[in-house]
């Protein structure tokens, strides 16, 4: 009762003093409210943490007049940002989304690494990938569909040399001698196709261009 002493029900805040007047006390017990990153009518009724947020909310009978915390989420692996709350955005070369939740490991998605493009080779977009061999260009990792930038081209076959390109293979024309083989430098290919010379008794600039019999 009043006269033996009151005190505050967990997670309410105040203090009740006995009076001689009616209502014989003065004070009053008031709810407290919900801390930062948490949701709930009142710390007596109960929070729940914010999503994107760990930790709990409990009434206590001391300032505060609750116990506990919510903490924000670092941002998962592969994904940039200051928190899952705050939002975070997949790196470079990744594909996928976070999003926050209510419930561990307080998010939900991820950011998967993307696959090096057609005619070029590596582990992935983020680590890196190299133009193959008779292939011009580069590739970049970026955040935004199809999370790379950059393409890796067919290198013509060079003159002298017949193919549909250096990566599928060149074939030196006829009265030409040589090979013509790809490579991942610039000009993308090694080796060239040279005019066979004429032979003895005959006369001409080269094979490839015509030669008389003396």
């Amino acid at each position: 009762d009043v006269p033996s002493g009151c005190t505050c029900d967990a997670g309410h805040s105040g203090s009740i003093t006995a009076s001689s007047t009616y209502p014989y006390y003065s004070g009053s017990c008031s709810a407290v409210a919900c801390p930062a990153s948490s949701t709930g009518d009142s710390a007596a009724a109960g929070c729940t943490c914010d999503a994107g947020h760990s930790g709990s909310i409990r009434a206590a009978s001391t300032p505060p007049f609750y116990s506990g915390s919510c903490n924000a989420v670092a941002c998962p692996a592969s994904s940039t940002g200051t928190s899952v709350a705050s939002g975070c955005t997949c790196n470079h070369g990744y594909n996928g989304s976070i999003t926050a939740t209510g419930f561990s490991p307080f998010y939900s998605g991820s950011c998967s690494d993307v696959a090096c493009p057609a005619s070029s080779t590596g582990t992935s977009v983020a680590s890196g990938c190299v133009c193959d061999a008779g292939h011009s260009g580069t590739i970049a990792a970026t955040t935004s569909s199809p999370f790379y930038s950059g393409s890796c081209s067919a290198v013509a076959c060079p003159a002298s040399s017949t193919g549909t390109s250096v990566a599928s293979g060149c074939v030196c024309d006829p009265g030409h001698s040589g090979s013509i083989i790809a490579a991942n430098t610039p000009p993308f290919f090694t080796g060239s196709c040279n005019s066979a010379v004429c032979p003895a008794s005959s006369t001409g600039t080269s094979v490839a261009s015509g030669c008389t019999c003396n």
